[in-house]
């Protein structure tokens, strides 16, 4: 499937989820293809809409915060309609304390982001010194930069990943808060996918806010039997009139099945866009 690509686009670089995402797609699929680093979700699917032989590997999901609202908005804009969900995967969140020493008791300093302290909070207060020295960055990987100008009393907030790239020692591991936050990341490119036997599908149904809309959509999933497993909406264009709903369901595209279904739900709706259909890896 993903055999044509020759690039692929992450969020960030120095360690992030979205390239821990990368090397599990890679490993999966057997695949080696050039990584390009881009600094917002805006940016990489952009990419991925104007070069055809690209494909991104973007967060869609946090336990901790929810649906990606940037992911999601700018996906179903893209100028290339085949720009599509290919995979997804899901990442289990592991912050780390980093540092070139190997003693956590001696650490006195910190390089984070301001995301990353908030997510480590709690560990921050309890587990590491009052007169902490916190230094701010603006992402992981200038976190890890900046820490080669600073002495071994030093650390960073990062992954294991980060820890391989720049040579340093995990200190602690899994220092967040929410012990069981996940990251459900997608890959996306102009492509089609093959039916298996764990399938999902999403789309987008474009609709007239109008009263019981939602409720006639719901009914088609249920008669053919259907699950949903999520469901969202948003308003378009500034306009409290225009809705699009986001529908995550199981079953795939070519699924005869699945056919009839988004056939029975034109009525309902201005139009539909599949954006997706796919499996885990």
């Amino acid at each position: 499937m993903f055999e044509d690509y020759n690039e692929v686009v992450c969020l960030g670089v120095g360690g992030t989820y979205s390239e821990i995402a990368k090397d599990a797609l890679f490993r999966k699929f057997d695949l080696y293809l050039y990584q390009r680093s881009l600094t917002s979700i805006k940016e990489c699917i952009n990419y991925v809409d104007e070069n055809c032989n690209a494909i991104a590997v973007l967060p869609i999901e946090t336990t901790y915060k929810g649906i990606i609202r940037e992911t999601l908005d700018n996906l179903i804009q893209t100028k290339n309609q085949n720009v599509r969900i290919l995979a997804e995967t899901i990442v289990p969140v592991n912050d780390c304390i980093l540092s070139r020493t190997t003693e956590f008791y001696s650490i006195m300093g910190l390089i984070a982001n301001p995301n990353a302290l908030a997510k480590c909070k709690t560990f921050i207060k309890e587990e590491m010194p009052r007169q902490l020295n916190v230094v701010m960055a603006e992402n992981m990987n200038e976190s890890a930069a900046l820490l080669k100008n600073y002495n071994l009393t030093y650390s960073i907030i990062g992954t294991k990943k980060t820890a391989e790239i720049y040579n340093l020692n995990v200190l602690k591991e899994h220092i967040e808060d929410d012990k069981d936050n996940n990251r459900r990341f997608i890959v996306i490119g102009d492509g089609e996918t093959y039916q298996t036997d764990h399938d999902k599908t999403s789309l987008v149904l474009f609709l007239n806010d109008r009263q019981g809309a939602l409720m006639d959509i719901v009914q088609v999933f249920v008669k053919y039997k259907i699950n949903i497993t999520q469901i969202n909406s948003k308003m378009m264009n500034n306009n409290a009139e225009e809705q699009a709903v986001f529908i995550d369901f199981d079953g795939h595209e070519k699924d005869e099945i699945i056919k009839n279904l988004i056939s029975d739900l034109e009525p309902f709706v201005q139009s539909i866009r599949v954006i997706g259909s796919y499996t885990s890896f």
